[in-house]
């Protein structure tokens, strides 16, 4: 659900109605799967990684592992 509210405010945020992949008769507004596509192609450019730098190494002795520790 998480991941639909943000797509959904991405889209919100956009300056132009992205272009409809699959027309339908009748309806000029854009599709989930449109504002999706728009993502997946953000995510794939090279340029990405600066914006969402891909993971390190976590730290050692972060409140999850220790929480992890004491369930366990």
């Amino acid at each position: 659900m998480m991941a639909v509210t943000l797509t959904w405010i991405y889209a919100d945020r956009l300056k132009a109605d992205p272009e409809r992949r699959h027309k339908v008769k009748g309806r000029t507004s854009f599709a989930f799967s449109d504002v999706r596509r728009i993502i997946a192609e953000a995510a794939l450019d090279e340029n990405f990684a600066r914006v969402c730098p891909k993971p390190g190494n976590p730290p050692g002795n972060s409140l999850v592992t220790v929480l992890l520790r004491m369930v366990a």
